[in-house]
Parts: C-alpha cells; sequence; structure tokens
C-alpha cells in the first residue's frame, strides 16, 4: 500500500471512529448508536473494499489486514500527538531524542509537565523527590550537577536498593570527590560527550528535562510520567546511554 493510499484512508475521521470502535469489539448496533445508519452503511462499505472489514456471523469485523494498519496508525497518530505536545510545552528547548525513541514517542503520551512557580521554584524538584520517596531503584542520565548534589546523593544511597547512573567526565570528576565507593548499590558509568537531555527513571516514575536552544540546561520545568509504557520508555533510553559508556564503579 502506498503511503498516500494509507494516509486517505485514515483522513476521515468517521473511518477511524468505525475502525476504532471495531477495534475494541464493539457491535453493528452500539457503533449505529452514535454513527447514523447511512453513514455507517457507507463508511463499512468503503472499508470493505479497500480490504480492512469484512462479514462476519452477520457482524462486521476487522480483517488481518485492516488490524495492522490501523494499530499502526493509532500509534503514529498517538505518536505525532505527543511530538506536538512536547514542542508546545518545550517551546524554546532542544527537543533531543535519539532516532528510535521518536517513533516510541506513544508511550509517554501520558506525560505531564511541572513547572516552577513565583511561589514554588522548586516544584519540579519537589514533585520528583516525592515519587522518588516512593521508590526502590533509580537510573539516570545526568550530563550537568544540582547544586544539592552531595545531600541528594547521601538519601538515595541510604535509601535506594539500586542506582545506576550515566555520567558526563566533567560531572564524575566533581561527585568523585564524594564517598561514592562506600555504598554498595551505586554503579556509575561514564560517558564521552554531552547528552542533550536529562534522564532519571524510578520503579514509579520516568522524569526528562531539555535544554534551552541557548545552550543552557532547563532546571524550571520537567516532563513527567506514571504508565508501566513510559518507565520502560525511560529504562530503554537510559540504556541507550549506558551501552555507549563505560563503567567506573
Amino acid at each position: 500500500m502506498k503511503i498516500t493510499d494509507f494516509m486517505k484512508i485514515f483522513a476521515s475521521d468517521r473511518r477511524v471512529e468505525v475502525l476504532d470502535a471495531l477495534l475494541h469489539g464493539e457491535t453493528k448496533d452500539q457503533i449505529k448508536a452514535r454513527v447514523p445508519a447511512s453513514t455507517f452503511a457507507f463508511t463499512v462499505n468503503y472499508l470493505k473494499n479497500v480490504g480492512f472489514a469484512e462479514d462476519s456471523g452477520g457482524e462486521i469485523s476487522l480483517t488481518d489486514r485492516g488490524r495492522a494498519y490501523l494499530i499502526i496508525f493509532e500509534q503514529f497518530h498517538t505518536g505525532i500527538k505527543t511530538l506536538r505536545r512536547l514542542f508546545e510545552a518545550f517551546p524554546d528547548h532542544i527537543i533531543y531524542l535519539p532516532d528510535e525513541f521518536f517513533m516510541r514517542l506513544h508511550e509517554i503520551s501520558d506525560f505531564e509537565v511541572v513547572t516552577s512557580e513565583a511561589s514554588d521554584v522548586m516544584k519540579p524538584h519537589r514533585v520528583f523527590f516525592e515519587y522518588v520517596s516512593r521508590s526502590k531503584e533509580i537510573i539516570g542520565v545526568s550530563p550537568f550537577l544540582f547544586t544539592d548534589f552531595p545531600d541528594f546523593f547521601k538519601g538515595l544511597a541510604g535509601k535506594m536498593d539500586s542506582i545506576s547512573l550515566v555520567l558526563t567526565k566533567e560531572v564524575f570528576d566533581i561527585i568523585s570527590a564524594y564517598p561514592i565507593e562506600e555504598y554498595d548499590n551505586i554503579e556509575i558509568s561514564v560517558i564521552d560527550g554531552a547528552p542533550k537531555i536529562g534522564v532519571a527513571v524510578t520503579d514509579t516514575v520516568l522524569s526528562i528535562g531539555f535544554y534551552y536552544k541557548s545552550g543552557s540546561y532547563d532546571f524550571t520545568r520537567d516532563l513527567i510520567a506514571t504508565s508501566p509504557d513510559a518507565i520502560a520508555f525511560g529504562k530503554d533510553l537510559v540504556e541507550h546511554y549506558r551501552r555507549q559508556s563505560r563503567k567506573i564503579i
């Protein structure tokens, strides 16, 4: 199927609505309760003609082809909406992800943005640590250093089952003065260069921060997502950078 034919089929909101209803097992009567009968008949005939739907025991169902294309479309559609929200939420930023993760944006579609407020400047930091307090492990990529890192590090090392961080050489050189080797639950890897993103993932939350186009990191807002898909996305993202790093501790 040509991409133009693919887009033409999904260019109709009504066709997408009927396809989605069929995907979720709705009957003809359930669909026609909200779709006019004549429109339903016209839409179904169109979907039959393109091989996306068929008669099945008095009902209408998706063909294998229709189901496959619909799943691809829904992931694509959700990914596009997620990308648009990212650009709206971070308008002056570099929205950087490794190529393959742009194809997985549908996995973080539940994200929210936590932003500093005049009366709560540290809100992104505070909200993240509320999640951390309910977590047992944390992994992350940090190309920068928080000013309160000593207290942050001591608090995490004392309560977490495991901590695994990918740091730049510059950040590692700074924190090497801290008693890292006293803890057996910490793994530190060093990566060459500086990733254009900050990532932290626990068993309860994914947090991502972006850089401004000017080059400085934005500490005033964080992307937060909590779904299992988002956490899996975050873990794979950290693993992407860990494979490019070398283990130090």
